[in-house]
């Protein structure tokens, strides 16, 4: 046994190690969780090792405090991965929309991996006693009260992981099911090898096998695994017409399966499936109409335009649950008419010359073009308007941490509120984080109100502490009304930039943020 174990344990570490590795290079969203898990199991077979191999006491009991504490360490990292794998589990009412942060479980987990380290000043959770081991001296633990308490803590951590896979593999869908309950079997079956190993006093722990084999089934169905089984609904519709494109999705709206074309369309290689969402956006985005099955879209301008039409259905089960969606795309370009008049191209080139790219609103050119349209109109008489400054908050913050993609989300987020806010006056976006909307009309008349309504929707997304940090917008915002003695737009729009500096630094007072 003290050949045979030690040569097991090293290629489970061996295995483990190259499951952190591929983890990390994975694209999914679970793989550093996974990658963790993967990594955090390896100490307690590596203290297993040690105590197997050395006889020497310090050596087999550093190999002891790797085992006790290594297995706090795993459980952490089991609860930190079930708290992502198994987010947003269930359908409909019962779906979990909030990330419920496992706390306590970190607290206990910690309060236990301390009271073993005190156990080399106090003695209180275990000692070691030699004994013979085919024919060479082996330390054995000897368990005292704090042992139980490491043992009572482990389980109780364990035993809420395995309650929130039975949740998983009762409320998911069937196209999902299966993986929930093949984690939930090894899980525990590690478990039952576990207490067996605890309950016959086994010289030598074998239940650490059983903890690395559950490590490589997390990084099977959390890395590799696929679910295919929808296809078999679908097979009937997508065989006519190979030509187009075909997506499939689990009802998380994550891609499981593209055809060729499919994949072509989305720009990704074939069977990288995970990046078939972002292809499709950057393409389509996502102004869709979520109640239209039938669409046609059109991308592109001028020559380079081209026309798709789309179709999503639902793939409901027999009891009428979601089990997933599938989308087909045809390509129509060639039956759409080819010829415009010249009137409509230039019509049509001239309207994206002032448009901005990200966000659909007046670019700098269309903003240059209305002031010279409002110093012609303060030159030859009064006028009324009102102009209402904005600056984001955090945009560089959200670039910094989480990317350009998502930094352009929150632009158009923030975009988004103020076009709400200002439904009938033109907005402008001038700057990398700043807009402008010059309030003429029933905007004017009401500017206050809607101007206060602006500030009120900016505070509450920005106090969501439950949305990802690109949802939450946030920006402060000045306005100003032009007064009979101002003769240019450029003075009305200064005091508009004053209030809204003013209004930023109470931003930064309040929230201790930064621009």
């Amino acid at each position: 046994m003290r050949i045979t174990y030690p040569i097991v344990y090293l290629l489970l570490i061996l295995a483990l190690i190259v499951c952190t590795i591929l983890a990390r290079r994975s694209e999914r969203p679970t793989r550093n969780a996974v990658a963790f898990l993967e990594a955090a199991l390896i100490p307690p077979i590596l203290g297993n090792l040690l105590i197997i191999v050395f006889s020497n006491k310090y050596i087999a009991l550093t190999g002891h405090y790797l085992y006790y504490i290594g297995m706090d360490l795993a459980m952490a990292a089991l609860v930190n991965f079930t708290n992502i794998y198994c987010k947003g589990i269930g359908k409909g009412k019962s779906r979990v929309k909030k990330k419920q942060k496992p706390t306590v479980m970190y607290i206990l987990l910690t309060v236990d991996a301390l009271q073993l380290i005190f156990n080399l000043f106090t003695g209180h959770a275990f000692s070691v006693t030699a004994i013979d081991l085919e024919g060479s001296v082996y330390f054995k633990m000897v368990p005292n009260w704090g042992q139980i308490f490491h043992r009572i803590i482990d389980y109780v951590v364990f035993g809420c992981v395995i309650l929130i896979f039975i949740l998983a593999s009762k409320m998911t869908p069937k196209i999902t099911r299966d993986r929930y309950t093949v984690i939930l079997t090894t899980m525990i079956g590690a478990g039952l090898m576990f207490s067996y190993n605890i309950f016959f006093q086994y010289t030598i722990d074998r239940s650490v096998i059983g903890f690395a084999i559950f490590g490589l089934v997390i990084f099977y169905f959390a890395i590799l695994y696929k679910p295919l089984r929808l296809l078999d609904r679908v097979l009937s519709i997508i065989v006519s017409n190979l030509s187009d494109a075909f997506y499939i999705f689990d009802p998380n709206g994550e891609c499981v399966w593209a055809n060729e074309q499919g994949c072509k369309l989305a720009g990704v290689a074939e069977g990288n499936y995970d990046a078939v969402v972002e292809g499709l956006m950057r393409i389509f985005g996502d102004s869709g109409d979520p109640n239209k099955h039938f669409e046609k879209i059109k991308v592109g301008e001028g020559d380079e335009a081209r026309y798709y039409f789309i179709e999503e259905n639902q793939v409901k089960d027999e009891k009428g649950q979601l089990d997933g969606s599938y989308l087909r795309i045809q390509d129509v370009t060639e039956g759409e008419h080819e010829l415009r008049s010249r009137d409509e191209q230039i019509g049509q080139i001239k309207k994206e010359a002032f448009r901005d790219a990200l966000t659909g609103v007046g670019n700098k050119a269309a903003y240059n073009a209305k002031i010279s349209e409002l110093n012609a109109m303060i030159e030859y008489g009064n006028c009324s308007f009102a102009v209402v400054m904005v600056d984001m908050n955090n945009l560089k913050h959200i670039n910094d941490d989480y990317g350009h993609k998502a930094g352009d989300l929150y632009i158009k987020g923030c975009c988004h509120l103020i076009c709400e806010n200002f439904k009938h006056s033109p907005v402008f976006r001038i700057g990398g984080d700043e807009f402008v909307s010059i309030l003429q009309g029933y905007d004017y008349e009401n500017r206050i109100q809607i101007f206060e309504n602006l500030r009120k929707d900016f505070i509450e997304n920005y106090e969501k502490t439950e949305a990802d940090a690109w949802e939450r917008y946030s920006a402060a915002a000045g306005m100003a009304e032009k007064f009979p003695e101002d003769n240019s737009f450029e003075s009305v729009f200064r005091r508009a930039d004053e209030e809204m500096y003013a209004d930023k630094k109470k931003f930064k007072e309040a929230y201790g943020t930064y621009r």
